[in-house]
């Protein structure tokens, strides 16, 4: 007999998940600006440190190695 060994969990690429979440919320608000013609800075200057602050926290979560 044969021992097999279970599949693992499949890794995600962390770096690639970042930069992709990053770039797909600039290309939204280059959408935006484009149709309605302006942002609200005011919102962005908090809203976007927030995102980047959660998007690190997702990816430090995601690169921790299971046990």
């Amino acid at each position: 007999m044969s021992t097999r060994t279970p599949p693992s969990r499949p890794r995600f690429d962390v770096v690639a998940l970042v930069f992709g979440v990053v770039l797909t919320g600039v290309a939204a608000a280059a959408l935006r600006l484009s149709l309605a013609g302006s942002l609200n800075w005011s919102l962005l200057k908090t809203a976007a440190p927030l995102g980047l602050v959660a998007v690190g926290v997702v990816g430090l979560i995601l690169s921790r190695r299971a046990p």
